[in-house]
């Protein structure tokens, strides 16, 4: 979700008006009736709670835009359920269907992009040169050439799966530039190029490449680590 949208959104949902532990409870009795303007209400004086939670949970596969929306499906979930009588605040409650919600469709895309990963394998190359520069690719960006742990470990396949994680761990959009940046499944594209394709301005579409190499160096130390 873009920030001017985002901000849009916000502002639109600001003028809801928080409720009391009183007025929960009433709404509450009203819903298991069956009353469709309770539910309603409910929802839509906890829909900032969504935002904070979806924002936990950027750059790890989803644009903020279906973060967002996956949480307010656990909103709903959560809000036909709820029963004040329980002693439990609405938002206590909520977190953990707005959480399972999120989760769900993070795992989802994962393994979506898993099984592109496996298609596209052979044409993938992270050392592969980026256009006519013989000596700068994607794997050559990540790896710490002052560190001669390093360079041992550039034939190794844990680097491969390294940087397949990083790759996974972006955002769609951030995805989407890194691979026609440095080619990775397809013919490398310049920044014109791609800034035309997704109908950006270059600078936009240079921040956003910026924003996703530095994603990427964070994940990839970190996946190595691990390795």
């Amino acid at each position: 979700m873009e920030d001017s949208l985002l901000n849009k959104y916000l502002d639109e949902i600001g003028r809801e008006q928080l409720l009391t532990e009183e007025e929960e409870a009433r709404l509450s009795a009203r819903i298991q009736k069956g009353d469709e303007r309770a539910l309603n209400r409910l929802i839509e004086a906890n829909l900032r709670f969504v935002i904070v939670i979806a924002r936990q949970y950027q750059g790890q596969g989803l644009l903020m835009e279906d973060l967002v929306s996956e949480g307010n499906l656990g909103l709903m979930k959560a809000a036909r359920k709820y029963d004040a009588n329980h002693g439990l605040r609405f938002v206590n409650y909520a977190v953990v269907f707005i959480r399972q919600q999120i989760e769900k469709a993070l795992k989802k895309e994962s393994a979506e992009l898993r099984v592109e990963s496996t298609r596209d394998g052979q044409t993938r190359s992270v050392d592969a040169p980026l256009g006519s520069k013989a000596n700068v690719s994607l794997l050559s960006v990540l790896v710490n050439t002052d560190s001669p742990q390093a360079d041992l470990r550039v034939y190794n396949a844990n680097m491969e799966e390294a940087v397949e994680y990083a790759i996974r761990s972006l955002a769609e959009r951030e995805r989407i530039v890194v691979n026609a940046y440095f080619g990775l499944g397809q013919e490398h594209m310049t920044m014109a190029e791609i800034a035309e394709d997704m109908q950006l301005k270059r600078e936009r579409v240079r921040q956003i490449r910026n924003k996703a190499i530095r994603h990427l160096k964070k994940a990839y130390r970190k996946r190595l680590a691990e390795l």
